[in-house]
Protein backbone atom coordinates (compact mmCIF):
# COMPACT_ATOMS: atom_id res chain seq x y z
CA UNK A 1 0.00 0.00 0.00
CA UNK A 2 1.36 3.88 -1.01
CA UNK A 3 0.72 6.17 1.66
CA UNK A 4 2.05 8.73 -0.92
CA UNK A 5 1.11 12.10 0.30
CA UNK A 6 -1.55 13.73 -2.14
CA UNK A 7 -1.19 17.81 -2.54
CA UNK A 8 -4.15 19.60 -2.11
CA UNK A 9 -6.10 20.94 -5.19
CA UNK A 10 -5.73 25.12 -5.78
CA UNK A 11 -8.12 27.04 -4.75
CA UNK A 12 -7.31 29.82 -7.35
CA UNK A 13 -5.21 30.16 -10.33
CA UNK A 14 -3.80 33.28 -11.06
CA UNK A 15 -2.07 33.98 -14.79
CA UNK A 16 0.87 36.05 -14.36
CA UNK A 17 2.30 37.46 -17.59
CA UNK A 18 5.21 39.79 -17.39
CA UNK A 19 9.17 39.80 -17.31
CA UNK A 20 9.55 39.29 -13.60
CA UNK A 21 10.35 35.88 -12.81
CA UNK A 22 10.76 36.16 -9.37
CA UNK A 23 7.37 36.99 -8.83
CA UNK A 24 5.00 33.56 -8.91
CA UNK A 25 7.37 32.62 -6.25
CA UNK A 26 6.79 35.65 -4.22
CA UNK A 27 3.08 35.43 -4.37
CA UNK A 28 3.03 31.49 -3.82
CA UNK A 29 5.11 32.62 -0.15
CA UNK A 30 2.68 35.38 0.18
CA UNK A 31 -0.60 33.58 -0.88
CA UNK A 32 0.07 30.07 0.43
CA UNK A 33 -3.19 29.82 2.93
CA UNK A 34 -5.26 30.31 0.27
CA UNK A 35 -4.28 27.58 -2.09
CA UNK A 36 -3.09 29.58 -5.05
CA UNK A 37 -1.65 28.35 -7.70
CA UNK A 38 0.28 30.86 -9.80
CA UNK A 39 0.97 30.49 -13.53
CA UNK A 40 3.66 31.97 -15.55
CA UNK A 41 3.37 32.54 -19.00
CA UNK A 42 6.24 35.18 -21.17
CA UNK A 43 3.84 38.20 -22.66
CA UNK A 44 4.17 36.36 -26.21
CA UNK A 45 2.57 33.54 -25.17
CA UNK A 46 0.19 34.58 -22.74
CA UNK A 47 -2.74 35.51 -25.03
CA UNK A 48 -3.04 31.13 -25.71
CA UNK A 49 -3.68 31.15 -21.81
CA UNK A 50 -6.52 33.45 -21.68
CA UNK A 51 -8.02 32.19 -24.82
CA UNK A 52 -8.49 29.18 -23.31
CA UNK A 53 -10.70 27.67 -21.56
CA UNK A 54 -9.03 27.44 -18.11
CA UNK A 55 -10.71 28.95 -15.43
CA UNK A 56 -8.19 31.84 -14.01
CA UNK A 57 -9.37 33.49 -10.45
CA UNK A 58 -7.04 36.40 -11.35
CA UNK A 59 -5.25 37.87 -14.48
CA UNK A 60 -1.82 39.66 -13.40
CA UNK A 61 -0.12 41.51 -15.85
CA UNK A 62 3.08 44.13 -15.81
CA UNK A 63 2.25 47.69 -16.15
CA UNK A 64 3.62 48.17 -19.48
CA UNK A 65 1.87 48.36 -22.96
CA UNK A 66 1.99 44.82 -23.53
CA UNK A 67 0.50 44.79 -20.46
CA UNK A 68 -2.41 46.97 -21.05
CA UNK A 69 -3.30 45.50 -24.45
CA UNK A 70 -3.62 41.63 -22.77
CA UNK A 71 -6.13 43.50 -20.18
CA UNK A 72 -7.83 45.10 -23.16
CA UNK A 73 -7.66 41.68 -25.34
CA UNK A 74 -9.14 39.34 -22.02
CA UNK A 75 -11.79 41.75 -22.11
CA UNK A 76 -12.99 41.17 -25.36
CA UNK A 77 -13.56 37.79 -24.57
CA UNK A 78 -16.52 36.67 -23.57
CA UNK A 79 -15.37 34.36 -20.66
CA UNK A 80 -12.71 36.77 -19.46
CA UNK A 81 -14.89 40.12 -19.43
CA UNK A 82 -15.68 39.48 -15.65
CA UNK A 83 -11.94 38.30 -14.88
CA UNK A 84 -10.16 40.41 -12.20
CA UNK A 85 -7.18 41.98 -13.66
CA UNK A 86 -4.12 43.47 -11.47
CA UNK A 87 -1.52 45.44 -12.81
CA UNK A 88 1.61 45.24 -11.52
CA UNK A 89 3.93 48.54 -10.66
CA UNK A 90 7.47 47.41 -10.59
CA UNK A 91 8.19 49.89 -7.75
CA UNK A 92 4.69 48.87 -5.69
CA UNK A 93 5.49 46.72 -3.24
CA UNK A 94 4.92 43.43 -2.54
CA UNK A 95 2.66 43.63 0.62
CA UNK A 96 0.72 46.12 -1.38
CA UNK A 97 0.27 43.36 -4.35
CA UNK A 98 -0.86 40.91 -1.96
CA UNK A 99 -3.13 42.49 -0.30
CA UNK A 100 -4.73 44.02 -3.44
CA UNK A 101 -4.95 40.24 -5.29
CA UNK A 102 -6.63 39.14 -1.41
CA UNK A 103 -9.47 41.87 -2.60
CA UNK A 104 -9.40 41.03 -5.87
CA UNK A 105 -10.33 37.41 -4.62
CA UNK A 106 -12.41 38.75 -2.09
CA UNK A 107 -10.33 36.69 0.66
CA UNK A 108 -10.56 39.78 3.16
CA UNK A 109 -12.71 42.56 3.11
CA UNK A 110 -11.65 46.18 2.10
CA UNK A 111 -12.17 49.00 4.67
Amino acid sequence: MCSRRIPPVASHRILYAGDDIDLPKHLRDGLGGLGCFVVRSPVLIARMFIESDIEYSLLLFDKTAAGAELKGYAGTLAHREHAPVVIVKKSEGSGRLLDAIRRRLGTIRVP
